[in-house]
């Protein structure tokens, strides 16, 4: 899977498709984890929940894992030097990742977790949620199904087609999205708060550290 070639026109294609929607979807509960110290951004791309995080947030240190080299180029052009010095960016898979060390309080998967198959979900969501300190918050924004009526059916067609361009243009693993939810409990983390938009094919989530 790589984003490589969309990387160039990725915020165009974007804006022309949805316009602000999913950004306002990024940053929904941003105001809700200010003051965090360490975050880890999975799957960034072109920086748009970046750039707006360093600003809401100046003392924070950053870990952006990007797979795609010409996306975390975009990203950086996007920072000044001082935004720069705070994040250190990581071009690696994944799932084949491991940090060096635990103690993230946040984590950010912006449109991320639906490019992955169950199994590869469940791995990713653990290796991550060990790595979180006993107060961390997860920050998620990603398409979902709707649950019933024509809004079923328009999602069913918009998630296809997503899903078929995808897996055409970056050689996407997944073939159908899958709800993350149960790997996060699993991990410890509890939905603190949820937002849908777009007649509910999309979702932005608050999720916290259960501390036992």
């Amino acid at each position: 899977m790589s984003f490589d070639t969309l990387a160039p026109f990725y915020r165009t294609m974007e804006f022309m498709l949805a316009g602000s929607l999913l950004q306002r979807c990024r940053t929904a509960y941003l105001p809700n984890v200010a003051g965090c110290r360490h975050a880890l951004l999975l799957g960034e791309g072109p920086g748009r929940f970046l750039k707006v995080f360093l600003r809401m947030n100046p003392q924070a240190q950053v870990t952006c894992v990007e797979r795609s080299p010409r996306m975390i180029e975009v990203a950086q052009r996007e920072l000044s030097g001082c935004e720069r010095a705070r994040v250190q960016f990581v071009q690696a898979d994944v799932l084949s990742w491991r940090p060096p060390q635990a103690g993230f309080d946040l984590v950010v998967t912006n449109f991320f977790l639906d490019c992955f198959r169950p199994e590869e979900l469940s791995e990713l969501v653990a290796m991550i949620a060990a790595r979180a300190t006993a107060d961390a918050h997860w920050l998620l924004a990603d398409f979902r199904q709707p649950e019933r009526g024509w809004r079923r059916w328009r999602g069913r067609v918009v998630l296809t087609l997503m899903y078929q361009f995808f897996r055409h243009v970056t050689a996407l693993s997944a073939t159908r999205l899958t709800s993350p939810d149960d790997y996060l409990k699993a991990g410890g983390f509890k939905l603190s708060a949820r937002r849908l938009g777009n007649f509910g094919l999309l979702h932005s989530d608050l999720w916290q550290r259960v501390v036992s």
